[in-house]
């Protein structure tokens, strides 16, 4: 995906995705009383959404407005979660059947946290944190 989109972008190609949004990110959230998404949907990206929209190797981000009160957020889809690219509405120039599970910050996040349950269960790893603490 990264290198079609690079190339749609570096060429000025306006186009659409099909991304699986539960690995979305919208900053800020959006209001559930604005819009609510399914599993899937489609982002258009043309007009001020292409000209803000920045690609990095794990990212597109792009700003957006939502519902009619046009509620901007920006918006960060994980090339990995973009199930297609068509470009004049249905011309499909990138598949993929991939469907990602989680966010990767909550994988993260959870890596984290089951690291340090594992750093505790050591008694010893205990009396190093509570010497470190006390000085």
């Amino acid at each position: 995906n990264y290198n079609a989109l690079d190339f749609l972008l570096r060429e000025g190609i306006e186009f659409t995705i099909g991304v699986h949004v539960n690995v979305v990110e919208f900053m800020p959230p959006i209001p559930k009383e604005i819009i609510e998404f399914d599993e899937f949907t489609i982002f258009a990206i043309a007009n001020y959404t292409f000209e803000s929209s920045k690609l990095s190797e794990y990212y597109l981000e792009f700003e957006a407005g939502f519902g009619e009160e046009n509620f901007a957020s920006l918006v960060r889809v994980p090339l990995e979660s973009i199930a297609w690219i068509a470009i004049n509405g249905d011309e499909f120039i990138a598949i993929s059947h991939y469907k990602p599970k989680k966010r990767k910050e909550d994988i993260k996040d959870k890596e984290i946290e089951n690291s340090m349950q594992a750093l505790l269960q050591n008694p010893e790893n205990l009396k190093v944190i509570r010497k470190k603490r006390n000085k």
